[in-house]
């Protein structure tokens, strides 16, 4: 069990963004194997932070199942949470067979340099504006190959104490360098402004216990990457931020709603007004895109914003279809585990700090790609948020019980 667990692992990453639907496989097959537990029943040894893991996720399926019920919205809306709720099953598996170190570390490096790969050969050889690899939509693909590199560096510190060193680190570093440039060919704007928070996380983390000078120098360092970004010939951050510019200046002066910036303010004001009226319970899928209808109707929306069935920020999108309940779990969901994940990065031994810090930077990534899109609609982004968080937390764990 413990080699089809590795192998899953590494699958859940390696195929992410390179093969259509790659993410689901690894996902899959350690849901089926799950099934095993029933027969086997092994000593887990659960303690209090692994419930309040389990609870969180556990809470968020319950919270959004509750609320389709309530405002009977589409039976297909349960899709979504049941991903977190299948992810739980997968976490107690883990916990009893944990994957090795070099399966998780290796895909997670391999992912990113898989999308980033099939990314730039459909921006050469097939011209396409926007590279999405093999996901459907270039937002999603742009914020999870960020996450997928960032993800990588946060192994350099298990690299360091490998066998082949070298080779690892160099692996990890390629597949950040990876995720970082498949994000800039997506030209997804939100996954970017990921970049400095997690370099900030990164240089404080690495240079403790080395002084401030060390700091300081990994602060530069990520300083002179983000500028190099910008200022390449031809620079899609150069490029895609000028545009972000114009689209404000065009809002803000005129009121343009056709463009991308224009068309987020309006479904984010949008739906903020329109939050006030089941401020608890919030108005359900139906109810939103129902009341969105009546308001395009009266004048008080641009009706070129009326076929978003999300308003492209996951905490006002959870605000105006689930309410304060909805929002709480929501947050709940992203500061529950990140705040596991933060203490045993403070105090865990340091076999298990690479877990700790990837689970924290995962957590952080999610909490900023909520601002400029609904991340947690579609398939790959719960999919690429929960399971990842299962198997950092069960490798955490296991590099506890074993230190």
């Amino acid at each position: 069990m413990l080699g089809l667990t590795s192998v899953c692992v590494f699958l859940f990453s390696a195929l992410a963004l390179a093969v259509t639907s790659g993410y689901s496989l690894g996902a899959l097959v350690l849901l089926l194997a799950s099934i095993y537990l029933l027969w086997k029943r092994p000593r887990l040894n659960l303690q209090g932070r692994d419930y309040l893991l389990l609870g969180t996720l556990l809470l968020y399926f319950a919270m959004f199942t509750a609320n389709m019920l309530y405002h009977a919205d589409p039976a297909r809306e349960l899709d979504i949470p049941l991903r977190a709720l299948l992810a739980i099953p997968v976490l107690l598996l883990l916990l009893a067979y944990p994957p090795r170190p070099a399966a998780w570390w290796g895909g997670v490096a391999i992912g990113a340099i898989a999308g980033a790969a099939v990314a730039l050969w459909q921006l050469t050889v097939l011209h396409m504006e926007r590279p999405q690899a093999a996901t459907s939509n270039a937002i999603h693909f742009g914020n999870a190959s960020m996450l997928l590199g960032m993800l990588a560096l946060c192994g350099l510190g298990w690299a360091r104490e490998q066998r082949h060193r070298t080779v690892w680190a160099a692996l990890l570093l390629t597949g950040a360098l990876a995720g970082i440039l498949g994000s800039i060919v997506s030209g997804s704007r939100g996954g970017w402004l990921a970049l400095p928070v997690c370099g900030c996380i990164f240089a404080v983390h690495y240079s403790r216990g080395r002084g401030k000078h060390y700091l300081a120098g990994l602060l530069t360092l990520f300083l002179a990457v983000a500028v190099i970004a910008y200022a390449l010939p031809n620079s899609p951050v150069r490029e895609r931020a000028a545009v972000a510019i114009d689209d404000l200046k065009k809002y803000e002066h005129n009121g343009d709603v056709s463009t991308s910036i224009g068309q987020r303010i309006e479904m984010w004001r949008t739906a903020i007004a329109l939050s006030g009226e089941n401020i608890w319970l919030g108005m359900g899928r139906t109810g939103y895109l129902a009341a969105k209808q009546q308001l395009a109707a009266e004048g008080g929306m641009n009706k070129i914003v009326l076929d978003y069935t999300n308003a492209h920020n996951d905490y006002i999108d959870a605000m105006v279809k689930r309410g304060t309940f909805g929002l709480l779990t929501l947050l709940a969901l992203f500061f529950m585990p990140l705040t596991l994940f933060a203490r045993a990065l403070r105090h865990s031994p340091a076999a298990a700090k690479p877990y700790a810090l990837g689970g924290s930077i995962l957590c952080t990534c999610y909490l900023i790609f909520g601002l400029t899109t609904s991340s947690l609609t579609l398939n790959i982004g719960i999919i690429m948020l929960v399971f990842p968080m299962v198997m950092l937390w069960a490798m955490l764990r296991h590099q506890e019980r074993t230190a």
